[in-house]
């Protein structure tokens, strides 16, 4: 059992998805084939789809995100600790690759000069 609510709404509420998913797939595909055939008209009509597709299934994450929280209001703290544990990790992340790739190789003298 999950500690989120989001876990006990109902499954029928996830099916949007999965069908959102499957049609992104299947732009994908379509894309690709017209790639193939180098059919830029194609290829940029469905990656084109393809993009709104994902921004459907973006668009409705967020309504099972809100209607998680409203239906289990006691559980949107473990929600909302959980995301913010998750972006300071990745942003910490980011800062430790950051050091590693642009301010150590300069510091040592290894980096690009600017003329």
């Amino acid at each position: 059992m999950f500690l989120i609510g989001a876990s006990n709404l109902p499954m029928a509420m996830y099916t949007p998805l999965v069908v959102v998913l499957a049609a992104y797939g299947v732009l994908s595909l379509l894309a690709g084939r017209s790639r193939s055939r180098e059919d830029t008209g194609g290829t940029e009509r469905f990656e084109t789809w393809a993009f709104v597709v994902l921004l459907v299934a973006a668009l409705y994450t967020v309504v099972l995100v809100i209607s998680a929280v409203f239906a289990y209001p006691s559980r949107s703290t473990d929600m909302v600790t959980i995301l913010l544990v998750v972006c300071g990790f990745f942003a910490l992340l980011l800062f430790v690759f950051f050091v590693l790739g642009e301010v150590l190789p300069r510091a040592l003298g290894r980096g690009r000069t600017e003329r």
